[in-house]
């Protein structure tokens, strides 16, 4: 039985996808809605819905990239957030990720947060 050409075709291009950005020097699309940062401890003194958790990540992809960087994975982050037409991100943490050996970043940064609107 031949396996039908319309079927193999989809599964083989996917095979090169990533759910990372294509690293830390990449272009990204950003909304014109840009959310606050409040970093861990430093909360606003406005009333506020949480909307979602939120994260963003940065990623050296390559041995002779530029390093993965906190700013690059706050940038994601607000891209993030901008989904959910957040007006700000709150205890927001990073973490430098230690690759291991599976892994396909020489260096990682991660970004964690709670997306929240402003409520009157």
């Amino acid at each position: 039985m031949r396996f039908p050409l319309f079927i193999a075709l989809p599964l083989l291009t996917l095979t090169g996808c990533s759910i990372l950005p294509g690293g830390s020097s990449s272009p990204m699309n950003w909304s014109s809605h840009s959310a606050d940062i409040y970093r861990q401890g430093n909360l606003p003194s406005s009333n506020y819905e949480v909307i979602s958790v939120v994260n963003g990540e940065s990623c050296q992809r390559e041995y002779k990239a530029a390093p993965a960087s906190e700013s690059d994975a706050l940038k994601a982050l607000r891209a993030d957030a901008a989904r959910f037409e957040a007006d700000a991100v709150i205890e927001t943490q990073c973490f430098n990720l230690k690759p291991d050996a599976d892994s396909i970043c020489y260096s990682e940064v991660s970004c964690v947060g709670r997306a929240i609107q402003w409520v009157d």
